[in-house]
């Protein structure tokens, strides 16, 4: 027997009692219905779960609901586009009428919002031939200038006057307008008003909107008045002036050949001055007055400045001013840029006539005084010392009183003056017609008073710069007056030598 057998059999059976390693556990698949649980709710998720139609009912509620809500989006962009969404108004509504309201608009952040309105305007057509070609021609000025301005704000300013933008609208949530305007501020040939220019002005092309451009520009009126500014129009064709007309624009091409301004309730005061060139002009025009003046009197006028300020650039008038048994006194500031520039004249203010007596006799008073046309004066950039002023002119000026004749009576009763100036530099007086009313009816004073001067055949200069005349004249020693040019009568136009007379 071979002795290596039972050690073989040994091990064999160690082997066979070894443990044996375990198998390796399989990997549980992830079950794809999970992912849905997601959209359960944590009640739901700890009662176990529901099953698979609760899963359905609820993805079709989200789709229900994802429908709803892009209909709904979909209706209200349809509505904004036929403008019957109704939102709030993001510009500033500064004025409320009965049937609409007036906003103004900020610019240059809404600029791209008015453009994009004026685009869906363009094309559209809106009365007849006439009214579209201008109708298309302002939709395309104002687009162009509001993208510019949107695009770049700082060549607006370089190329021409700031503009502003006004519209009206139904009501304060209506966010789509029914009419849109834009203005500038821009300088007016009748010291000291300031013009507010209509540059462009447009409707919508909408049904509702008609009538709606003459409530903005009635608002713009309004508005105008209270920024003490008076709105002007240049029409440029025959339908547009018979339009305006209707509106109650007038023209007064005696300030502008081209300009219109509106008439009716408008009570700031206005100042006129006619300057009669000859001494015969003003004989025949006392003699148009077939009765005595309504009423006369006599101001002294004395004006001062600094002793720094040898241009007279601030210049401090003084009235005293005597009519029938009372006397008053004024005084009023008087200011220009650089000397051959006009003066812009401040507000009259009413002061005690002894102070002013005491001034003309030594105008070192004037520190003594508590006036407010008298703050700050003597301290320009000429850094002048306290106690140092000095009188720069004296005049005296008379008047006497008529009414204006050719006015109707409904516009009331207008004074017209006649004035004559005295002063130690001229032997003979200055004459000049002086006539103060209220803007609403500027157009039809000055349309009367240039017919009363033609019937008479008195020549008259119109002069741009009322309330200024008297110190034009005092510090130019008269020159004033010869550089006025003499207005032609009716009938006395003179052929030019190349006229051809042979029809």
């Amino acid at each position: 027997m071979d002795a290596s057998r039972p050690a073989m059999a040994l091990q064999a059976l160690q082997v066979a009692q070894a443990p044996r390693p375990k198998a390796r556990p399989e990997r549980q698949p992830v079950p794809r219905s999970l992912a849905p649980l997601t959209l359960a709710s944590s009640a739901v998720i700890s009662a176990g779960w529901p099953g698979r139609n609760c899963l359905k009912a609820q993805c079709r509620s989200a789709v229900r609901r994802s429908a709803a809500t892009v209909v709904k989006e979909v209706k209200e962009v349809k509505d904004e586009l036929r403008g019957e969404v109704k939102r709030p108004i993001e510009g500033d509504v500064i004025a409320k009428f009965d049937h609409g309201c007036l906003v103004m608009w900020l610019l240059p952040q809404q600029a791209l919002q008015l453009a994009t309105w004026l685009s869906e305007w363009e094309g559209e057509a809106f009365g007849n031939q006439e009214t579209n070609f201008w109708r298309q021609r302002m939709i395309v000025a104002m687009k162009s200038r509001l993208e510019k301005l949107a695009f770049d704000p700082g060549s607006e300013a370089g190329d021409e006057a700031p503009f502003q933008v006004y519209s009206v609208h139904n009501s304060s949530n209506s966010s789509k307008p029914l009419a849109v305007a834009m203005v500038s501020t821009r300088s007016f040939n009748l010291e000291p008003l300031t013009a507010l220019h209509l540059d462009h002005i447009v409707n919508s092309p909408e049904p509702q909107s008609k009538g709606f451009g003459a409530t903005l520009l009635q608002g713009l009126v309004q508005r105008a008045a209270m920024s003490k500014q008076v709105l002007v129009i240049e029409p440029q064709s025959p339908g547009l002036e018979a339009y305006f007309t209707r509106l109650g624009f007038r023209h007064i091409k005696e300030v502008d050949p081209y300009l219109w301004i509106p008439s009716g309730p408008l009570d700031q005061e206005v100042s006129l001055r006619y300057v009669l060139l000859e001494d015969a002009d003003h004989e025949r025009l006392l003699a148009a007055f077939k009765r005595p003046p309504e009423w006369t009197g006599v101001t002294e006028q004395f004006y001062m400045a600094s002793r720094q300020d040898t241009s007279s650039l601030d210049v401090l008038a003084l009235f005293t001013c005597s009519r029938a048994t009372y006397r008053r006194g004024f005084a009023r500031r008087m200011r220009r840029e650089k000397p051959s520039a006009p003066y812009k004249v401040d507000v009259v203010e009413e002061v005690d006539l002894s102070e002013i007596m005491a001034i003309m006799r030594s105008p070192e008073k004037l520190e003594e005084v508590s006036w407010a046309s008298a703050e700050g004066f003597g301290q320009g950039p000429w850094t002048s010392l306290p106690g140092n002023f000095s009188g720069v002119g004296r005049c005296s000026v008379s008047q006497k009183a008529f009414p204006l004749p050719g006015l109707h009576p409904s516009l009331g009763k207008i004074d017209f003056v006649v004035e004559s100036l005295e002063w130690q530099m001229r032997r003979d007086p200055v004459y000049s017609v002086s006539i103060t009313c209220t803007l609403g009816i500027l157009a039809e004073v000055l349309e009367v008073a240039r017919d009363f001067f033609n019937t008479f055949r008195i020549r008259a200069a119109f002069h741009h710069n009322p309330l200024a005349w008297d110190i034009e004249v005092v510090q130019s020693d008269g020159l004033a007056l010869a550089s006025m040019e003499s207005p032609p009568l009716p009938g006395d136009e003179k052929k030019r030598p190349d006229d051809l007379d042979i029809f």
